[in-house]
């Protein structure tokens, strides 16, 4: 981004900054500034995850507490987050 504005400075040390040329009183100066910044600059860093269960994972009927500890340690290495995961089985009456 290529971008340009005036400061104002009063003898005073006080300042302003408009983007067109001011009208100055007789104690002040303007000077015309150009910037020029990168636009990835204003990129803001944004989270993204992808998961991706393979088809042969899911073979198994049961989660055994060593896949579920296997998970959470993955997650935390990952992201840095702890999490708490608990397996239920599903309720015979419902099915």
């Amino acid at each position: 981004m290529d971008t340009s504005a005036w400061l104002t400075i009063k003898d005073t040390g006080s300042m302003r900054l408009t983007k067109g040329q001011p009208s100055i009183n007789w104690d002040e100066v303007s000077i015309k500034i150009n910037v020029v910044l990168p636009n990835e600059l204003f990129n803001r860093p944004r989270l993204k995850a992808d998961i991706k269960i393979p088809k042969e994972a899911a073979l198994p009927t049961e989660i055994t507490a060593e896949t579920v500890e296997d998970c959470k340690e993955a997650i935390k290495q990952a992201t840095g987050l702890e999490m708490s995961i608990t397996v239920v089985k599903p309720d015979e009456e419902t099915e």
